[in-house]
């Protein structure tokens, strides 16, 4: 939570610890307990801040971590899709498939995006990002049945195959698609009705959506709040049928932003539910933009960029227990919790701009001095956290975790 290294050694300084330093990394890699429980609870603990009845809104993207050596667990060759000048076309790394749940904290209305599953694409065999992406999906179903669930995702996993398992689930998809995709519009019926019956089945597809068509949809202009700023959004509208998804009638969305260099180029967007308006799909899908600076954070904020464990259990089952302080992080803050705001609450600033990073560091000098194995009760085999009287509160330390 409060460590910024990967390495489970430096996490050990922070605290203070009273075992045998190696009964830690025993307990990391051969202890009797499983990562995927702790996902679920992880899962129930974030969704359970979300009010009842409201959609979750699930992000899905990948990661690559580079490593320097090849022996490393799910290590592979990559492309770089960044392209950045100082690495290589193809680097060695792995690549981590994420499902985050996406907020919105209500002081300043911020997104925010908070991990709650991972897993690397294998080192060899025909196991990929897919098929991984499919059992994460299903997992999260199975912890989260009777909520209405939302998947927001780029346009890699917006593809016939990879969208078919989302939506055997249940999930309410909404993601940037290609521009190449095949969509037509509805079928438009004689008027009046021809008296002679026509032969064969009704027709499906209408006229296709080609760049001459679009241009003839009426477009819309409007001010939403969208990437932490008001913007201009204009926008052009259909409901089409898509022919990647066999016919299946859908809500897509020509959509681009005004800056001060102009218009943007245009980005298609689709959700799998009609019903939805234009702008609500346009707000539906700003909320998958958080994942990236959760990546950044995690990466090297949190140290996941130096997992250097030898056995892919191991490397698992750190990863979750780095994305689970991420969340108690995030939590705090997006919950504006009380006694969290006080603590990293600074004279001059508003209590509403506190953020995770802020309360993190205020933290860093307070965790280390509780003694948390005092609040075990053996017996009992749970944890006893005993708040004192109001005459016994001081400014001291106390023996146990309040």
């Amino acid at each position: 939570m409060i460590s910024g290294e990967g390495f489970l050694t430096q996490a050990l300084l922070v605290i203070q610890y009273e075992n045998v330093w190696s009964s830690y990394h025993h307990w990391v890699s051969q202890g009797k307990w499983r990562w995927r429980d702790l996902a679920h609870r992880l899962i129930l603990l974030v969704c359970s801040k979300v009010p009842d009845g409201q959609i979750t809104s699930i992000i899905l993207d990948d990661l690559t971590i580079e490593r320097c050596s090849a022996k490393a667990p799910a290590c592979r060759i990559h492309r770089q899709h960044s392209k950045k000048k100082n690495r290589g076309l193809y680097i060695p790394g792995q690549c981590w498939v994420f499902l985050a749940i996406a907020f919105q904290r209500p002081s300043d209305k911020v997104h925010t995006a908070i991990s709650v599953m991972a897993f690397p694409s294998p080192k060899s065999g025909n196991i990929s990002k897919i098929k991984m992406a499919k059992a994460m999906l299903k997992s999260v179903r199975q912890s989260l049945q009777g909520r209405i669930l939302r998947l927001l995702t780029d346009s890699w996993f917006m593809n016939g195959p990879r969208m078919q398992p989302a939506l055997e689930l249940g999930y309410e998809v909404i993601g940037h698609i290609p521009k190449n995709r095949a969509l037509y519009a509805l079928p438009v019926e004689a008027n009046p009705p021809s008296p002679f019956k026509r032969k064969g089945r009704k027709r499906i597809y209408g006229a296709k959506m080609t760049p001459e068509e679009v241009e003839k949809l009426p477009v819309t202009m409007m001010t939403v709040w969208l990437y932490r700023k008001y913007r201009t959004v204009s926008f052009r509208s259909c409901i089409c049928r898509a022919r990647f998804l066999k016919g299946r009638i859908v809500r897509v969305v020509w959509s681009r932003f005004e800056n001060d260099k102009g218009q943007t180029e245009t980005k298609l967007f689709l959700s799998i539910n009609p019903d939805l308006e234009a702008h609500e799909v346009l707000l539906a899908y700003s909320l998958r933009w958080p994942i990236e600076p959760m990546f950044q954070q995690l990466k090297h904020e949190f140290g996941c960029k130096h997992l250097w464990q030898r056995r892919l259990r191991t490397v698992l089952r750190w990863m979750h227990i780095k994305m689970a302080g991420y969340a108690l992080m995030q939590l705090l803050t997006i919950c504006q919790n009380p006694a969290a705001i006080a603590i990293a609450k600074i004279a001059w600033r508003l209590p509403d701009t506190v953020t995770a990073g802020t309360l993190r560091r205020a933290m860093f000098w307070i965790i280390p001095q509780f003694q948390i194995r005092d609040c075990w009760n053996r017996y009992e085999q749970k944890l006893e956290l005993e708040l004192p009287d109001k005459d016994e509160r001081s400014g001291s330390i106390l023996p146990k975790a309040t």
